[in-house]
Order: structure tokens, then sequence, then C-alpha cells
């Protein structure tokens, strides 16, 4: 239980200057300054599927390594489909997002996973600027971004 703690302290002292107080809603402003998620959704090709996962672990690592702005990156199984997965990403802010797309890391990965997927789409939720939808857009992966209408970021502190 200590190191979920840890790893939410770890979290929060980034949030906290976005935080709202608990109880009360933000209006939906979107600057891009608050953090946000991103679900990408992968389905691989027959037999290649081991190769996705080889290739995304990688992929892990460099980012861990190379973005502070990445608060969050897990790759997961859908329990339905061996072939299927999901990125679950949160970003500290757009600006994060950006430099995600931009990091040669991630443009390699991209290159070389592609082949080997029959389908790859992005959603984004959340205060996500303009700059970096379109940024994301461009690449050319069906993106869908789900604008929050209201909301808060919870202060974990203790």
């Amino acid at each position: 239980m200590r190191p979920l703690f840890a790893y939410l302290a770890f979290f929060a002292a980034f949030l906290a200057p976005l935080t709202a107080t608990a109880g009360h809603h933000e209006e939906a402003v979107v600057s891009g300054q608050k953090p946000f998620v991103l679900i990408a959704r992968l389905h691989s090709l027959p037999s290649k599927s081991a190769e996705v996962l080889r290739l995304s672990k990688a992929a892990d690592i460099a980012v861990k390594s190379s973005e502070p702005g990445m608060l969050l990156h897990t790759f997961d199984q859908d329990p339905g489909d061996p072939l299927g997965f999901v990125w679950t990403e949160v970003y500290e802010n757009s600006a994060a997002l950006i430099f995600h797309l931009e990091n040669p890391p991630l443009q390699q990965y991209l290159g070389e996973v592609s082949p080997l997927l029959d389908s790859f789409t992005v959603e984004l939720y959340g205060d996500v600027s303009e700059e970096a939808v379109n940024l994301l857009r461009s690449t050319g992966t069906p993106t869908v971004h789900y604008e929050s209408k209201f909301g808060y970021i919870r202060d974990l502190t203790p």
C-alpha cells in the first residue's frame, strides 16, 4: 500500500497548482495546461502480437526515461481479444503530448509497430490544446477528442 500512496503523493505534487477545491467544479476552458488522458487502441495482425509486445515494452522504457511530462504510461491486453492492446497515458499538459509526438523513440516505435497492426485509434479526454489535437491528427491517426464540460482534479497531498 505504501508504493501506491507514494505514487499518488508524487502525482498530486504535479497537480497541486492545477487543482480545484474538492466539491467544487471548474467550468471547462481549453487552455492545455491541465493533465488529461489519452487512450490508444491497437489491434495486432494475427501472429504478430509477440512482436507488438516486444516493441511496446521497448517504447515504454524509452518514454519513461525521456518524458517527464508523461505521468502514467501503461500497456494492457484486451481480456476478450488476445490481439487487442490499449495504451493508457496521462499527460501533465498539452506541451507534454506535443513533446511525446515529436520524441524520436516514439516516432521509431510507430514506424516499427504500424506494419504489425490492422487498426490504431486514439481517444483524448480532457483539456487538450487545439495545437496538440491538430498535431496528433496530422499524423493520420484516427483521433476523437472528448472535451471536458466540467470537473476537477483532486488534491491528494497529505
